[in-house]
């Protein structure tokens, strides 16, 4: 592909909040920047921010019930956006005491790091969600 694509993709995925689940979404990642000829430099800087930002959404959530994760990654030329929503899975109020956005999001802080762009969206105490923006080298 030449460095002017003019192709875009969009892919949403859920997946159980659990650590044996986190390797879907990384071979997902994977398969996108494989085929939207994304150069494996970009490639990996976008693994790691992913793969971290998973593991810190579960390390949160680890004191809590089940949950799920909902994700989108979107490619617009040599750019992806993932966002990635992080549900609790329960009824019971007591599960939601330490869920505070404001831990969750300084928690997830060192994402933005890794990221072009990153933005923490405030939901409710039984939902939190977080977008990241990537620019991307093509081969």
């Amino acid at each position: 592909m030449s460095n002017s694509r003019s192709d875009e993709l969009s892919l949403s995925m859920r997946i159980p909040a659990s650590k044996c689940y986190l390797e879907n979404a990384l071979l997902t990642l994977d398969g996108i920047c494989e085929h939207c000829s994304i150069a494996e430099k970009s490639t990996l800087r976008v693994r790691k921010a992913l793969q971290a930002a998973l593991s810190g959404s579960l390390e949160i959530a680890s004191k809590q019930t089940e949950g799920l994760f909902d994700l989108k990654f979107s490619v617009y030329r040599d750019r992806m956006d993932i966002t990635v929503e992080n549900y609790i899975l329960s009824d019971n109020k007591e599960d939601f005491e330490d869920f505070d956005s404001e831990v969750i999001e300084a928690k997830l802080s060192f994402v933005s790091s890794l990221a072009d762009g990153y933005k923490y969206l405030k939901d409710s105490r039984q939902k939190s969600s977080f977008s990241m923006q990537f620019n991307l080298e093509i081969n």
